[in-house]
């Protein structure tokens, strides 16, 4: 009892569950952008989709009373979306970015109209008798002192994020359609001269981002809380594409760049419950924003260094 304890005192576990609560959204909906962005189709819609599958999961979910239905709901939407910026964009050759931000401003506005048509709401709704995403209990493991709430009664959205990066990583450097994808980025005209079909490649790398970011919208609202807010996102999906640039376009640096950043975030949470009213609250909302200037700082400093060393050996 006294090591257990000691072990708890070393390891903030209420942190490090704060912690796991919100990188999921950022590691879903960095994975959906990383599939995307590999492409060659760079989804800045990210905050947009997650929105609108938060809406369409709780809606769902609070109408047929399963979560199974509010998720799948909340993805089919977030896939539509992306399917749709994918002909605006691909088929009809408007710009990528103008595109995600105009799925940004649908999301943002659409929710708020539907929010009010069907429930009566105007800035949240929050269902009695929601059926939310379950939390995962490991038998055995759960009585284990601090090793059981470590590993123990976490949603089963953080197993599923955990096992996306694992999914991503296998599916994007260990399968032909991987390389395709990858090469597509990189290189289009020559991917096409080698009969890779562009386009459908793109579509499905758009239907990826979709089901990631429609999973970290569903989170949000069904697992994460039990509630829809007007734009409850609150900048997720920027981070989100942050996180992507800082990872370096890779599932394992989106996965430890999301830590860092749910990092900032578990601990602007942290300080707004337990700080006094001294500390302003503006400044607390600051940390997130702050970690990610600085994140990318660090990694243009990288490059520039990158790029000196390249130069010197060319020299």
């Amino acid at each position: 009892m006294l090591l257990s304890n000691l072990w708890e005192q070393v390891i903030n576990l209420s942190l490090f569950a704060v912690l796991l609560r919100v990188t999921v959204p950022i590691l879903l909906s960095a994975l959906g952008g990383l599939i995307s962005d590999l492409a060659g189709v760079i989804n800045i819609g990210l905050e947009g989709l997650m929105l609108i599958s938060a809406f369409a999961s709780i809606a769902v979910g609070s109408l047929t009373g399963s979560w199974v239905l509010g998720v799948a709901a909340g993805v089919a939407a977030s896939v539509l979306i992306s399917l749709a910026m994918g002909f605006f964009t691909l088929r009809l050759k408007v710009n990528i970015i103008i595109a995600g931000f105009a799925v940004n401003i649908f999301g943002s506005g659409v929710t708020v109209f539907l929010l009010n048509v069907l429930f009566g709401a105007t800035g949240n709704y929050n269902p009695s008798d929601l059926d939310k995403i379950p939390t995962v209990i490991i038998p055995g493991i759960e009585a284990i002192p601090v090793v059981g709430k470590l590993l123990s009664g976490h949603n089963l959205m953080v197993w599923i994020a955990l096992l996306a990066v694992l999914f991503c990583y296998y599916m994007l450097y260990r399968t032909p359609y991987g390389g395709h994808l990858r090469s597509i980025g990189e290189a289009p005209d020559a991917a096409r001269s080698l009969g890779i079909p562009v386009e459908r490649v793109q579509y499905s790398a758009l239907m990826w981002s979709g089901v990631f970011t429609g999973l970290a919208g569903s989170y949000l609202s069904m697992g994460m809380t039990s509630m829809f807010v007007k734009d409850m996102t609150a900048g997720t999906g920027f981070l989100a594409l942050a996180v992507v640039v800082f990872g370096n376009r890779n599932p394992l640096g989106v996965f430890f760049g999301s830590l860092i950043f749910g990092l900032a975030t578990a601990v602007t949470t942290m300080i707004e419950t337990t700080a006094g009213s001294g500390v302003p609250s503006q400044f607390v909302k600051m940390i997130p924003y702050i970690v990610t200037i600085v994140a990318l700082v660090i990694l243009a400093l990288r490059k520039h260094r990158k790029q000196l060393a390249m130069s010197g050996a060319g020299a």
